[in-house]
């Protein structure tokens, strides 16, 4: 008995020796884990460290580890493996992995063994990586105000704690949810990351051969060059499959055009093979055969035929070309565009989509600039569309948003300074007259008219004008009939044109900056028909000659953008020309890492 109870009283302090050993020592190793994480923390913000990387939430991660008392963050398995796995896919956003501590992280989750010091660098990396990569998921990578001078646009506010929106998704061990939420969900977006992995399937599969100079050919002509013309079509998806019947031998599909074998098969859409048959082509029905007819892709025809020409087209269409059919010196260029620089482009406009991912999404007119169209929409959908002309590569239409307020029907035009003293100038010291042939009026800065024969026009200075002209209303107003105005520093606006041949042209970068509307009474109707205005009404006002200013009810949000790919009407990625050479500078900012 006396011996129970020794034994159990020896139990008892034995455990309680073990206990305060087991406090003392989970004391002391949260107390390093502490000092580790802060210690090396101040190191990499202080940049006076050893450890080959450098971070970028200086402001934002010190706050979060001292809200956990500088405990460890990524103590889940499952949260590292999505946190490793949500970096990886970045690069289906067009954004680069490895901009985001992948190496040291990797490096680090592989080592056997991990000193005090290198878990608290382990868990710091991955603080910062899971950071910076929401922040560019959320804005985008590149500074837009960087690239352009006149971005104005929005930055997104949180009006929750930004600490606790990062911390919630790792506690809860939801960062994939998470991730996926902060992602653009637009058509836009969504449609540029599905061409982006399109191409790059396309260049993991060999890409496509430069093609050789076509001549001029007509349909019907014959030419050596043309398969693969047909093939390079083919790979992009260009080529238009054409219905033909073809006989089924069990599994396999044989074509009713001699020297052409269809591989793939069984398949709901079989390809033409490249290789010619070896199996005569035989019309009686074998074993249980059948004539079926399915779509085929003929790639190996050396004939110009009509459904050549209407697959160039749809090619032209795409890349922003003059629709032709015809194999010319700009659609050969397109052609011949590398892979690498479609996918480079795809990336640059992805960006762009994450700059005004959170912009209204409703009551908008839209400019893309690149592609010299104006859109409309409104109630969730794309009701309206028309071409523009656009400032030149030297008189560059500058990128912001405004408030459209008002629509001046038969305008005057307040001469820019710049073009009164740089191109009227010179035509003023020829002709004195030259104004009022132009209808035309001088004034001086005091606002009194000024008889353009009474001025020594040989005297004056271009970098002294001392005149404002003004243009009166009329059909050869610079203006038009009619413009439409939202307020800016630029004095940018919409409007109609008298030179109205410009619009025939593919490419329309002609104006000194404003934009150029085609068919703009129309589009004066569409953003005042609500307010009573047809384009019957509208006409004429115009016929008075008189200035009519409406002012708009609802005012919408007037975009100047420029993408060089996005969502055409078909719901297929439409490339563009870089008319302002735009693409490199986002393309090296986005490829440029941050430590």
């Amino acid at each position: 008995m006396q011996q129970t109870n020794t034994l159990v009283c020896w139990q008892k302090c034995i455990g309680t020796i073990v206990f305060f050993i087991s406090i003392l020592f989970s004391n002391t190793l949260f107390s390093q884990q502490t000092s580790d994480i802060k210690t090396v923390l101040q190191l990499l913000n202080t940049g006076n460290h050893s450890y080959g990387i450098k971070i970028f939430s200086d402001s934002l991660m010190p706050l979060i580890y001292e809200k956990r008392n500088y405990q460890p963050i990524w103590s889940s398995k499952k949260n590292i493996e999505d946190l490793i796995f949500v970096i990886n896919d970045s690069y289906n956003d067009g954004l680069t992995p490895e901009h985001y501590h992948l190496a040291k992280i990797i490096e680090l989750k592989n080592k056997p063994s991990l000193t005090e010091e290198e878990k608290a660098l382990y868990d710091i990396v991955m603080t910062d990586a899971g950071i910076l990569l929401s922040s560019h998921l959320i804005w985008g990578k590149v500074q837009p105000e960087t690239i352009s001078s006149t971005w104005n646009f929005d930055t997104k506010e949180f009006t929750e704690d930004r600490i606790n929106l990062f911390l919630a998704p790792i506690e809860k061990e939801m960062i994939l949810e998470a991730t996926a939420a902060i992602k653009p969900h637009n058509l836009l977006y969504n449609g540029l990351k599905t061409s982006l992995r399109n191409f790059r399937e396309i260049e993991a599969n060999g890409g496509y051969a430069k093609l050789h100079k076509i001549e001029a050919i007509e349909l019907g002509d014959n030419n050596q060059f043309i398969p693969e013309l047909r093939k390079r079509l083919a790979i992009t998806g260009n080529l238009i499959p054409i219905d033909s019947t073809v006989l089924k031998v069990d599994t396999t599909f044989r074509s009713q055009q001699e020297g052409i074998a269809i591989v793939n098969a069984p398949s709901s859409q079989p390809v033409i093979d490249t290789v010619t048959s070896m199996i005569p082509f035989n019309p009686s029905p074998i074993l249980d055969s059948s004539y079926v007819s399915i779509p085929l892709l003929d790639t190996t025809s050396t004939i110009y035929n009509d459904n050549l020409k209407q697959s160039i087209i749809a090619f032209q269409k795409m890349y922003g070309l003059e629709q032709d059919g015809k194999v010319g010196k700009a659609t050969l260029k397109a052609l011949n565009v590398p892979i690498a620089n479609r996918i480079n482009t795809l990336r640059v406009n992805l960006e762009r989509a994450r700059w005004i991912n959170h912009e209204d999404d409703d009551n908008f007119i839209f400019v893309n600039i690149a592609d010299f169209t104006l859109y409309l929409h409104k109630g969730e959908q794309w009701y309206y569309k028309t071409n523009v002309v656009v400032g030149k590569p030297y008189h560059q239409t500058p990128v912001f948003k405004a408030k459209m307020s008002y629509i001046d029907i038969n305008p005057t035009w307040n001469v820019p300074y710049s073009i009164a003293s740089k191109e009227m100038l010179p035509k003023l010291k020829k002709d004195a007259g030259y104004l009022k042939k132009q209808n035309m009026k001088l004034y001086d800065r005091s606002n009194n008219e000024v008889d353009p024969y009474s001025v020594d026009w040989k005297s004056i200075k271009q970098k002294s004008f001392p005149y404002y002209i003004v243009q009166g209303s009329g059909p050869g107003n610079a203006l038009g009939y009619i413009k439409f105005i939202f307020p800016n520093k630029y004095s940018i606006y919409l409007h109609d044109t008298p030179s109205r041949y410009l619009f025939k042209r593919n490419s329309r970068a002609f104006s000194h900056g404003c934009i150029r509307v085609h068919e703009p009474l129309k589009l004066g109707e569409q953003l005042l028909k609500e307010q009573g205005y047809t384009l019957e009404k509208i006409e004429e006002i115009v016929k008075t000659g008189e200035l009519k200013r409406v002012i708009l009810m609802e005012r919408p949000t007037v975009y100047l953008l420029y993408f060089t790919a996005m969502l055409g009407p078909d719901v297929a990625v439409h490339f563009y020309d870089d008319i302002y050479s735009r693409d490199k500078r986002v393309l090296k900012e986005l490829d440029k890492s941050l430590y």
